[in-house]
């Protein structure tokens, strides 16, 4: 599991903070901003650096309004899974030191599996993407690290 996150266009503060959250939540992860990168151009620095997913992080009004993902293929790239709309979100204090495994639990547990190509825990110390119906909860020894309302 290997995911390149980016930006809208010209991102605002809080959907750099976001991207920033995700890419310390998601081993193996990277956050740049779009900047002019078209989605080709997109597809083709996530290849570059070996990823496997893109999450496009969209905002509306200076806020992170919705997520997008792209799953990369060896010589092209498909949409995947479906829009995720974020009105809320919030991020508590992230550790510097976080396990480099994640895995996926809840009701919304196996779509999201899917969606992020997640590998199955090997160990015991592990990150929780808790994937309820309304909301995502990133968890780890039981405190919560982030939380998107959806």
């Amino acid at each position: 599991m290997a995911v390149y996150i980016t930006t809208s266009k010209n991102p605002s503060q809080k959907t750099k903070t976001l991207c920033k959250a995700f890419s310390k939540l998601l081993p193996g992860s990277l956050s740049e901003n779009r900047g002019r990168k078209s989605i080709e151009q997109i597809f083709m620095r996530a290849k570059l650096l070996g990823k496997s997913r893109v999450m496009l992080v969209y905002e509306t009004d200076a806020l992170p309004s919705r997520i997008c993902f792209m799953k990369i293929k060896a010589h092209s790239w498909e949409w995947a899974g479906v829009e995720i709309a974020i009105p809320k979100f919030r991020v508590f204090r992230i550790p510097a030191e976080l396990p480099d495994e994640i895995t996926a639990n809840g009701p919304r547990g196996k779509e999201f599996d899917v969606l992020f190509d997640f590998d199955k825990p090997e160990g015991e110390d592990f990150i929780e993407l808790r994937c309820e119906r309304k909301n995502l909860s990133f968890v780890h020894r039981g405190k919560k690290l982030m939380e998107l309302v959806l």
